[in-house]
């Protein structure tokens, strides 16, 4: 199986590098030397499957000689916001996915329609199939900009932890062992049900929480992901 990853950004050097049991070849515009993998400048190159990672404006503009080059080859495209019928003006064989630069470490990938997920299947990542294309929008904010939107927390997180006397680096890793054993205990228990098992009568847990319900925080959140959608 040889990929063709048209991008050679952060996203398409984390695709590579998800990459599993295939041989890969990177385009990018310029010439830049990436891990171990085969670079290449020019769009005409030989795959059974290309991943697109460019961004969305260089995708239109690259899209006719792309779908040249793919003939009748899948298109997997991770391009925010550019639709299906969009990618059939020019590409024969069309699907879109999203994903984010973790995805080097496993980081889920959501795919429509599902027939994408056996193109995608390489990636060493959980894979998601969606049940329409409006609902693979919507992973543009959850999946694609999400981690960032979140690394603000996390950062913030920290920084109260050293403003209370804990050193820079522990507070970090403290602060994303606490997001990872958050995550675990709201999959498992939802929010009454953590909150049930996490706060005592009187203790700080409750303190804390009744400090951020009602907070400008959450609505925050919510006009994050809002705006992370729009294009």
């Amino acid at each position: 199986m040889r990929i063709a990853i048209i991008g050679g950004g952060n996203l398409g050097k984390a695709l590579a590098r998800a990459c599993k049991h295939a041989e890969v070849v990177i385009v990018k515009r310029k010439y830049e030397k990436i891990d171990d993998f085969e670079v290449k400048t020019d769009l005409d190159v030989k795959a059974n499957v290309y991943f697109i990672a460019l961004k969305p404006k260089d995708f239109r503009s690259n899209m006719e000689r792309i779908g040249k080059v793919a003939g009748d080859k899948p298109v997997v495209s991770f391009a925010a916001g550019v639709k299906l019928d969009e990618m059939k003006r020019h590409i024969r064989n069309p699907y879109r996915a999203m994903t984010n630069i973790a995805v080097e470490s496993g980081s889920v990938v959501a795919v429509y329609p599902e027939k994408a997920k056996e193109f995608v299947k390489v990636l060493s990542s959980e894979i998601i199939v969606c049940e329409s294309e409006d609902e693979l929008e919507l992973m543009t904010s959850l999946i694609g900009s999400s981690p960032a939107i979140i690394c603000y927390y996390l950062h913030y997180f920290t920084l109260a932890a050293v403003k209370e006397g804990i050193k820079y680096d522990l507070a970090k890793y403290l602060a994303v062992k606490a997001f990872e054993a958050a995550s675990k205990i709201y999959m498992r228990y939802g929010l009454e049900g953590a909150v049930k098992r996490i706060a005592t009568p009187g203790g700080t847990t409750i303190e804390g929480i009744l400090e951020v319900v009602g907070n400008p925080f959450i609505n925050s959140i919510i006009k994050a992901a809002e705006k992370a959608r729009r294009l």
